[in-house]
């Protein structure tokens, strides 16, 4: 049985430091969740910051550790790359680890700063045949997945209209959430934004998207009374509610009446949201599987330049006077920063 090589680039939070947060069940981190998996084994790492090296090095068990992530391309022989960095960094570094003779990267979100960057990495992994994942969460966990489930199975009726309430940037985690409503809906026809804060990074927003079924959904993506990470998937017999709770709670209604929302199984416990667990060991083990059998993950490059260009719609249309804009965007340089050019996170460990 195959163990894959790995190579870590960012030893941050999302790519360790997660793990020494008493409050969160683990793991919760890519180092974390590829430890975990038997079939995974990190050989090396890389940082800009000499005390995150060092302290990733120390709890994972790795000592081919780098300054420049380019070094650690050009000497280590890696199956799969995890790109653990701020979106700004993540074209460049993709498109190197898929040159280096890499077979899989699993990248963060958001997937980059611009349609044309996320289809620069598209294209470099499919002429070099490597799997490129993108970390959205929730296509993991077993809870959103069944809704997915119960909407195929048309348990509400057929789908008619989704609303979304999150307090977020658009860019760093209203990626997720859209990525979301993608997921339940499929892909969208067209959309409008309203930006708040638009002198930011990465602002705020809110507006619509008409999906290409029809299904309509309103977007509220500013501060308010915790109307945080809520949806509402409104079917033509039913409804089905998410909130955003610790553990979330997922509740069914048919008519004006709750129905019983199946429990998660508990061997799929860890592949949930819930008292801070991640589901990262379900990508893991399944970006293990698609090395094995030459498919794709659920959450694909395509997958995230979907949700990228989601994002990225609301910018276009504040762009334009809050006009409609359609999909395909034609604006593929429209770009989202989240972090300046010459960001450098200063987290380091406990």
């Amino acid at each position: 049985m195959t163990v894959y090589t790995v190579g870590v680039i960012g030893c941050g939070r999302i790519a360790s430091l997660l793990e020494q947060e008493t409050h969160r069940g683990n793991p919760n981190t890519h180092a974390g969740c590829y430890d975990y998996c038997h079939r995974t084994r990190i050989v090396a790492a890389a940082d800009m910051s000499d005390q995150r090296r060092r302290a990733f090095g120390a709890r994972w068990g790795v000592s081919c550790l780098y300054e420049d992530w380019r070094e650690m391309l050009d000497v280590e022989d890696l199956d799969i790359i995890s790109v653990c960095t701020y979106p700004i960094p993540h074209r460049d570094m993709v498109v190197a680890a898929a040159q280096s003779g890499a077979r899989a990267i699993f990248c963060e979100k958001a997937m980059a700063v611009s349609l044309s960057q996320a289809d620069e990495m598209i294209d470099i992994c499919q002429e070099n045949n490597v799997k490129l994942s993108i970390n959205h969460g929730r296509r993991w966990d077993w809870q959103y997945r069944k809704v997915k489930e119960l909407i195929a199975q048309e348990s509400i009726g057929v789908l008619q209209s989704m609303t979304l309430h999150f307090s977020a940037g658009l860019a760093n985690n209203g990626t997720h959430y859209f990525d979301m409503l993608r997921f339940f809906a499929g892909n969208v026809q067209w959309g409008v934004g309203c930006l708040v804060g638009s002198g930011s990074l990465d602002p705020q927003g809110s507006g619509y998207f008409h999906f290409q079924n029809d299904v309509q959904c309103i977007v509220n993506g500013v501060y308010g009374g915790r109307a945080q990470n809520l949806f509402e998937l409104i079917g033509s017999k039913g409804r089905i509610l998410v909130t955003n709770t610790r553990p979330p709670q997922f509740k069914i209604y048919v008519g004006n009446k709750e129905e019983f929302f199946p429990n998660v199984p508990e061997d799929q416990k860890i592949n949930t949201f819930g008292s801070g667990r991640c589901v990262i060991p379900l990508s893991v083990e399944e970006i293990v599987d698609s090395l094995d059998s030459n498919q794709d993950s659920i959450s694909t490059g395509h997958d995230g330049r979907s949700a990228l260009e989601m994002v990225l719609s609301f910018h276009e249309s504040e762009r334009l006077g809050n006009n409609r804009v359609d999909f395909p965007m034609e604006n593929r340089d429209i770009r989202v920063l989240v972090q300046n050019e010459d960001f450098v996170s200063n987290v380091v460990p406990e």
